[in-house]
C-alpha cells in the first residue's frame, strides 16, 4: 500500500511539470518556389485533436504542444510535411508543389468520394477559392458561369432563386432540375426545382461537386437524370476557436429601362396632323390627353441599399468537439416598389471522433427564415403603357387619391358618375401601394450521419445517414378597399384578401457499407447499400373572404414514397487503369405497383496514359488520362403523384345540380394511365483530362443522351380517356453536345499570379418521336402561353425540331424593310393563311454557352472578373407584340390611352388581329456576353493584433451586358419575354475580419 501511495504521489508531482512543459507554438508556412505564404494549410498535432490552419500571411500559432510532437502540415495540391517538435521558438515551413496538383483534389461522388486523378466519370468541382466573387445573395450565383454545361438563370427579384440546367436537361414536360444533395441529405425539388438551395447560406459552402454523366450519376437512379449537384458545407475543425465576420453594402440600380414616348412627344405624336390622319385619330381621344409628364418607370422604381451579414465560430470545443456555428442575415428590397426580401440563416455543425477515428459521427443543422413581399409586377408592363400625359395621383379621385381612367365630360375626368373603365390600364404605382403580397417560409433542414470504421477489419466501413428538410409557409395577399378591385360587401367598400398555409417534409434514411483497399497492384472500393425517402404535403388557402360565396380549401398530397438498392464499386490497376461500375434499383409510388421499379446500371473506364512508360518523364504533358462512360438514369418527377389512380373530383357550389328545389353535388373523373412508367435517359461519354507544363490543365468531354417514354401533360386522343388532356409517356428526345473546360496558371510569382478559367460548351437537343406522330392533323403539342388575344401559345413540341421550338407565321416584308402588316408566306400553297402555315423556327435554348474567370493578385490586392456568353438563343418579345400596333394606344373606340411602343412606331402596325402575335417578326436573336461581376479587393495583416487578418472589396454585379436584344434582358429563362423583374446593376462594398 506505501508503495502504491508513492506512486501516486510522484504522478500528482509530474503532472505540473508536464503542463509546464507544454507550450504555444508559432511559425510560418511558405510556397517553396514562390516563397509566398500559403493561407488555409492545415497544421494539426498527430495523433491528437489539436489543430490549427494558416492566417493570410501563412502565419499559425498552435497551443499545447510538447516536445516530441510531430506536427503535420497539409494542403491540397502540395505534399504532406512533418516536423517533429523540439522546443524551437518559431517554426518555419516549406511546401512542395505536387507535380499533378488538381489530381489529389477530393471529388465527393455518390455515396463516397474519390481522388479526381482515380474518376473516370464527367465530373467538375468548384471549391471556395473558385467561387464568384461579390454580392452572391443566393447559393447558385456561387457557379454562375463556372461549368461547361452547367447555365444558371436567375430572376431579378430580390433572393430570387434560379434555374440550374445541367447539359440542358433530359426531359420535356416531366423536371428538368438536377438532384441537389446537401451534405448527403436529397432536397425536396418539386416539380422543376428552381429555387431549391435559395435558402442556404452561400457563406456555409464549402465545394460543389458537380456530376454530369450517367456513369457518375447512376447511383442516384430515378432522379438524376438532369446531373448530380452534391453540396459539401464547412464543417468543425480542430484547433482554438477562430471567429470571422464580414458584412456586404450593396447599392441597387435599375441597369435599364424600356423606351418609351415622354408626355411632350406622346401629345406631339397625337396632335400631329399627318398622325391624326394615319391612325385615325378621334377629336374625343386627343381631348383625353393630359397635361402631365410622367415618367411612369421612374415612379414605380427605386434604388435601394441591400445588406448582409455574417457571422461564424469555427474550432474545438472543449478542445475535443470540433464545431462550427454560422448566422447570417440578408435585407434586400428590390428596385420594383414594394418588393423586399428577407432572410435569417443559422448553422450548427459537430464533427467529432471516437477510438482512435474508427467512429465519426457528422452533425449538420441548418435554419432558415425567409421572407418575401412580392410586388404587382403587372406594374412593369403598366408603367410602359400608361399615358404619360396623366399625373400620379388627383386628390379628387376616390381610389386612394390615384388617378385611374373614368368617363370623361367635357374633356376632363367625371369621378362623380358611374363608369371606372375597368378594362382599361391600371395605374402602376396604384397597383404597388394597394396591395400586400407576402410570405414567411420557414425551413428545418440537415443530417446525422455515422461513419464506423471496424476494428476486425478497418478496410470495412458503415455508414447511415438520417436526415429531415421540414419547410412551414405561411402567406396573406391584401388588396386595399380603394384600389380598383374593391367591391361591395354588406355594403361597404372591400378590397381581396385571402391568406393561407403549406408544409412540406422530406425524411431521408440511408444505410450502406463500404470496402476499401489496396491488395496487390490493384485498388479496390466497393459499396453496397439501400435508400428511403419520404415526401410529404399538405395546404390550407382560404380563397377570397369577400367573395360570394367564400370556400376555404384544405389539401393533402398523398405521400410520395422512393426506395432503392444500390451498390457501386471502383477498381484501379497499377494506379493507371481504372474500372468503374455503378447499379441502382428504384421505386416510386408515383407508379403502378407492375411498372414501380426501375434499373439503372452504369460504368465507366479510365486510362491514366501519363503514367505509361513512355509519357511517365515527360516535362509537357505532366497528365493525360482518358475517359468513357456509358449508364441509363430515370425519371419520375412529374407533378402528380398519383396519376395511374382512378379518382374523382367533386364540384363546388358553383357547379351544382339542381333537382327540384335541392342543389346536389356532382363529382366527374379524372383522368388517368396506369401504363405511366419511367422517363430512362442512356448517355454516353468521353472525355479527356490533361494537363500541360503544369500551366495548363483542363478537360474535354463529348456525350450523347437519349431519353424515351418522355412524360409530360399532354392531348389524348379523342375517345381514350376521361379528359381530352393527362399524363403520359409520348416520345423520345436526344440531345448531343461537346463542353470544354480550361485553367491557366499564367503569372506565378512571388509578388504576382494570375490565373484564368475558361468554359464553353455545345448542345443540340432535338425530339426524335412523339405518341401522336402519324396522326391526321398533328403537327405537335403547343406549350409557351403568352399575353394577347385567348389561350394563345407560341412554341410547339414537334418531332425533328428542337423542344419549346417557335411555332409563328413567316412575316412578309416591304420594299423599305418593314414588316407588311397581317401578310404572310402562304407556306403550303393552298391560297389561303390560317394555322397550317405556321412553321418552327428558331428556339430559346443557346447553342453555345461560355464562361470566363480571370483572378489577379498583386501583393496584397486581388482583382477578379467574371463573363458568360451565350449564343444561338432567341426571344419571343411579348413585350412588344402584345402591344405593337397603334390601336392599343389611340384606338378610336377606346375611351382611354396608352403609350405608344417603340415596336408600333417601327414596324407602323395599327391593328390588333391579322395572325400578328405569331409573326416570326417578333422572334429575337438574344445572344449576349456579361460581364458578371468585378471586384477588387485588399487584404489587412494583423488589423487587431496577431492571428487577425481582414479584407476590403468593392465590385460591381450585372456590370455591363452586349446585345442586339433590344428588351429589357435577353436572359429569360422560358424563352418568352412579357417583360421580366429587371435585374439590379449593384454596386458593392463589403469587408471581412478574421479572429
Amino acid at each position: 500500500m506505501k508503495t502504491l501511495y508513492k506512486k501516486l504521489l510522484f504522478l500528482v508531482l509530474l503532472f505540473p511539470l508536464s503542463m509546464l512543459a507544454q507550450t504555444s507554438v508559432s511559425g510560418v508556412v511558405l510556397d517553396s518556389k514562390t516563397n509566398q505564404p500559403l493561407p488555409g494549410v492545415n497544421v494539426n498535432v498527430q495523433k491528437s485533436t489539436n489543430g490549427t490552419s494558416t492566417d493570410f500571411d501563412g502565419k499559425f500559432r498552435i497551443n499545447k504542444v510538447k516536445s516530441g510532437d510531430v506536427i503535420v502540415f497539409s494542403f491540397i495540391g502540395y505534399k504532406e510535411e512533418t516536423v517533429t517538435y523540439s522546443s524551437q521558438d518559431m517554426l518555419k515551413v516549406s511546401l512542395v508543389e505536387e507535380s499533378n496538383k488538381l489530381q489529389e483534389v477530393v471529388i465527393q461522388t455518390g455515396y463516397g468520394s474519390v481522388k479526381k486523378k482515380d474518376a473516370t466519370g464527367a465530373i467538375e468541382v468548384i471549391t471556395a477559392k473558385d467561387f464568384n466573387q461579390g454580392a452572391n445573395f443566393n447559393a447558385e450565383g456561387l457557379l454562375t458561369g463556372r461549368v461547361a454545361g452547367v447555365v444558371v438563370t436567375a430572376g431579378g427579384r430580390p433572393g430570387d432563386g434560379a434555374a440550374i440546367r445541367i447539359r440542358g436537361g433530359s426531359s420535356v414536360g416531366a423536371s428538368n432540375a438536377p438532384l441537389i444533395v446537401l451534405d448527403g441529405l436529397p432536397l425536396d425539388s418539386g416539380s422543376e426545382g428552381n429555387g431549391v438551395i435559395s435558402s442556404l447560406n452561400p457563406n456555409d459552402i464549402e465545394s460543389f461537386s458537380i456530376l454530369k454523366d450517367a456513369s457518375a450519376t447512376a447511383i442516384y437512379g430515378s432522379r438524376a437524370s438532369n446531373g448530380v449537384i452534391l453540396i459539401t458545407t464547412k464543417k468543425g475543425a480542430k484547433g482554438e476557436l477562430k471567429a470571422s465576420f464580414g458584412t456586404n453594402f450593396t447599392y441597387n440600380t435599375i441597369a435599364k429601362k424600356q423606351s418609351t414616348l415622354s408626355g411632350d412627344d406622346f401629345r406631339s405624336l397625337v396632335n400631329d396632323p399627318a398622325n391624326i390622319t394615319r391612325y385615325n385619330i378621334s377629336a374625343q381621344n386627343r381631348s383625353r390627353l393630359g397635361t402631365a409628364n410622367t415618367n411612369w418607370q421612374d415612379a414605380i422604381f427605386s434604388n435601394t441599399v441591400s445588406i448582409e451579414n455574417n457571422l461564424s465560430l469555427r474550432g474545438s470545443l472543449w478542445n475535443v468537439l470540433p464545431t462550427l456555428f454560422s448566422f447570417g442575415h440578408t435585407n434586400i428590397p428590390g428596385i420594383l416598389n414594394t418588393s423586399q426580401f428577407d432572410r435569417t440563416n443559422a448553422a450548427l455543425r459537430l464533427n467529432p471522433s471516437f477510438f482512435d477515428n474508427h467512429l465519426k459521427i457528422a452533425v449538420n443543422l441548418n435554419f432558415s427564415s425567409e421572407y418575401n413581399r412580392f410586388a404587382n409586377e403587372g406594374a412593369i408592363s403598366n408603367a410602359i403603357a400608361f399615358d404619360p400625359t396623366q399625373p400620379v395621383y388627383d386628390a379628387q379621385s376616390p381610389l386612394g387619391g390615384y388617378f385611374e381612367w373614368y368617363n370623361v365630360t367635357g374633356g376632363v375626368v367625371n369621378y362623380t358618375l358611374p363608369g371606372l373603365l375597368t378594362q382599361s390600364t391600371a395605374n402602376p404605382v396604384s397597383l404597388l401601394n394597394e396591395r400586400r403580397n407576402a410570405k414567411t417560409n420557414n425551413r428545418y433542414y440537415g443530417n446525422i450521419q455515422i461513419d464506423y470504421k471496424f476494428h476486425f477489419l478497418p478496410a470495412l466501413k458503415g455508414t447511415v445517414n438520417f436526415g429531415l428538410d421540414n419547410q412551414a409557409a405561411i402567406f396573406k395577399d391584401e388588396t386595399s378597399a380603394n384600389s380598383r378591385s374593391r367591391k361591395i360587401f354588406f355594403n361597404q367598400n372591400v378590397g381581396v384578401l385571402n391568406e393561407g398555409w403549406n408544409r412540406r417534409q422530406n425524411q431521408l434514411f440511408d444505410g450502406y457499407l463500404n470496402y476499401t483497399k489496396k491488395i496487390g497492384v490493384v485498388n479496390v472500393d466497393v459499396t453496397a447499400g439501400y435508400s428511403y425517402q419520404n415526401l410529404e404535403r399538405n395546404g390550407y388557402f382560404t380563397g377570397d373572404y369577400y367573395a360570394t360565396p367564400y370556400v376555404p380549401t384544405y389539401t393533402k398530397a398523398p405521400k410520395v414514397n422512393l426506395q432503392g438498392y444500390f451498390g457501386k464499386a471502383n477498381f484501379g490497376f497499377y494506379d493507371k487503369y481504372l474500372v468503374t461500375l455503378n447499379y441502382r434499383r428504384d421505386a416510386t409510388s408515383r407508379f403502378s405497383p407492375s411498372k414501380r421499379w426501375g434499373n439503372f446500371p452504369g460504368g465507366a473506364v479510365g486510362w491514366v496514359v501519363s503514367k505509361e512508360s513512355f509519357l511517365k518523364d515527360s516535362k509537357s504533358i505532366t497528365n493525360l488520362k482518358f475517359r468513357a462512360g456509358y449508364g441509363i438514369t430515370g425519371q419520375q418527377e412529374i407533378g402528380a403523384d398519383y396519376a395511374y389512380i382512378p379518382s374523382y373530383v367533386l364540384s363546388n357550389v358553383n357547379a351544382q345540380y339542381q333537382f327540384g328545389n335541392t342543389l346536389f353535388t356532382t363529382s366527374r373523373p379524372n383522368p388517368y394511365n396506369e401504363d405511366l412508367k419511367w422517363e430512362e435517359t442512356a448517355t454516353t461519354n468521353l472525355g479527356l483530362d490533361f494537363e500541360l507544363f503544369k500551366k495548363v490543365n483542363g478537360t474535354i468531354d463529348v456525350y450523347r443522351k437519349e431519353t424515351k417514354d418522355l412524360i409530360d401533360f399532354v392531348v389524348y386522343p379523342d375517345g381514350s380517356n376521361l379528359s381530352n388532356q393527362g399524363f403520359r409517356n409520348f416520345g423520345n428526345l436526344r440531345a448531343e453536345g461537346i463542353e470544354l473546360g480550361l485553367n491557366f496558371d499564367i503569372i506565378k510569382k512571388q509578388n504576382l499570379n494570375w490565373k484564368v478559367n475558361f468554359n464553353a460548351s455545345y448542345q443540340n437537343r432535338k425530339i426524335t418521336a412523339l405518341a401522336s406522330d402519324g396522326t391526321p392533323g398533328f403537327v405537335g403539342n403547343l406549350v409557351g402561353g403568352i399575353q394577347g388575344g385567348v389561350g394563345n401559345n407560341i412554341q410547339i413540341q414537334s418531332t425533328g425540331y428542337a423542344p419549346n421550338a417557335f411555332y409563328v407565321f413567316e412575316q412578309v416584308y416591304g420594299t423599305n424593310g418593314n414588316p407588311l402588316e397581317g401578310v404572310y408566306v402562304d407556306r403550303n400553297s393552298d391560297g389561303v393563311i390560317d394555322n397550317n402555315d405556321r412553321y418552327q423556327y428558331k428556339k430559346p435554348y443557346a447553342d453555345y454557352t461560355f464562361g470566363f474567370l480571370s483572378n489577379i493578385n498583386y501583393k496584397k490586392f486581388d482583382l477578379s472578373m467574371s463573363w458568360r456568353g451565350s449564343l444561338g438563343n432567341y426571344m419571343y418579345d411579348n413585350a412588344s407584340s402584345v402591344r405593337g400596333y397603334a390601336n392599343q394606344s389611340v384606338g378610336q373606340s377606346s375611351p382611354y390611352l396608352n403609350n405608344f411602343s417603340q415596336s408600333a412606331l417601327d414596324t407602323g402596325f395599327i391593328n390588333e388581329g391579322n395572325g400578328r402575335y405569331f409573326s416570326d417578326y417578333y422572334i429575337k436573336d438574344a445572344s449576349f456576353i456579361k460581364l458578371d461581376n468585378i471586384s477588387i479587393g485588399y487584404n489587412v495583416s494583423h488589423p487587431f493584433g496577431a492571428n487577425t487578418s481582414a479584407r476590403f472589396n468593392l465590385g460591381v454585379q450585372n456590370a455591363l451586358i452586349i446585345t442586339k436584344y433590344k428588351g429589357l434582358d435577353p436572359e429569360v429563362f422560358s424563352g418568352i419575354d412579357n417583360v421580366i423583374y429587371p435585374r439590379a446593376r449593384m454596386f458593392v462594398a463589403g469587408f471581412n475580419v478574421n479572429f
